[in-house]
């Protein structure tokens, strides 16, 4: 069991505050002009870093299988998974398009993402006692 939550959990914890911690800055800088071809660039980069980085976080996850005891807290890290891939998918719709909603969803996804990330870091450390 730790041998997962060192090999699987803590890589695709790190992944997962690369893209979740600098969105609030992100989303700050574009929204100065969110017409702004530049800045939206930039938005847009930084989306296509981070979605890179969650098919990195997806093949880790999917390489080896939860070992028991800890099938709960790999559902959960799934969950997270799933908003903060929800939450991407959002926010490159809204640059399609500029529809607020898109923008809104996505920045509460990633608002419960991190809630669910916080939880599971808890759990970890739970868990490794």
């Amino acid at each position: 069991m730790l041998d997962w939550l060192q090999q699987i959990y803590a890589p695709i914890d790190r992944q997962l505050a690369q893209v979740i911690n600098p969105f609030p800055a992100q989303l700050k800088a574009l929204s100065a002009d969110p017409y702004d071809d530049t800045l939206m660039e930039v938005f847009c980069n930084f989306l296509e870093v981070s979605q890179a980085r969650l098919l990195k976080v997806e093949a880790i996850y999917r390489s080896r299988s939860c070992p028991a005891g800890v099938e709960r807290f790999s559902l959960d890290l799934y969950h997270c998974l799933s908003l903060v891939k929800d939450a991407l998918a959002d926010l490159e719709r809204y640059t399609m398009g500029y529809v607020d909603t898109y923008l809104r969803d996505g920045r509460e996804l990633l608002r419960k993402a991190k809630a669910w990330r916080s939880q599971l870091q808890a759990d970890c450390r739970q868990l490794r006692r």
